[in-house]
């Protein structure tokens, strides 16, 4: 019997290289916007596929505005303004505190990705804090829609004028155990905090 040629040792096969995907940059959950100071304008590329938050935006921005209020499952609308959510997480009740974390993260990422691609069409947002309109509503006096209702849901928006209305996205926690939310709002006027 004849032994097999050897050939040396066999090479290794080579694992397959996966592509390169770019991301969004991870924000702590400190991060989130809270009451103080206006952060600045979130910055950066958006990950490669625009975020189904700018599509329920435009849809917003397309559909009249009613004669009266009126509330949906993702929104309230009124005259002269829609207030609408363009993104939640799931609900927060009973999670582990890592995916709490994790949630509030994307909801950061998901509205810096929004605010990145409305400021590449409009220019730069104005920052609006809504602390004033927060103080006044729970003092019963009077604020003008919908800031009075965006008051209760985020703590400041990033607004752009839009030919005698305007258009803004903030986010923000909500009461505890809910889902983290960003929000849209497109509304008839001049642009709050524009000066």
């Amino acid at each position: 019997m004849t032994p097999e040629p050897n050939h040396g040792p066999r090479p290794k096969p080579t694992p397959p290289q996966l592509p390169t995907v770019p991301t969004l940059p991870t924000a702590s959950a400190a991060a989130m916007p809270t009451r103080g100071p206006a952060p600045p304008v979130p910055a950066g590329p958006p990950g490669p596929e625009p975020p189904a938050a700018l599509a329920r935006l435009d849809a917003l921005g397309a559909r009249p505005f009613p004669e009266r209020r009126e509330h949906t499952a993702t929104g309230t609308s009124g005259p002269g303004f829609h207030v609408a959510r363009l993104w939640a997480s799931g609900p927060l009740w009973d999670v582990d505190p890592a995916d709490a974390a994790a949630a509030r993260d994307q909801c950061v990422e998901e509205l810096a990705a929004l605010v990145a691609l409305v400021s590449a069409r409009r220019g730069e947002p104005v920052v609006h804090d809504l602390a004033e309109a927060l103080e006044r509503s729970a003092m019963g006096m009077p604020v003008p829609p919908p800031l009075e209702l965006l008051s209760a849901l985020v703590p400041r928006v990033y607004a752009w004028p839009d030919e005698g209305r305007w258009i803004a996205v903030g986010a923000g926690r909500p009461e505890f155990g809910q889902p983290c939310q960003v929000v849209g709002v497109i509304a008839e006027g001049p642009l709050p905090g524009g000066g």
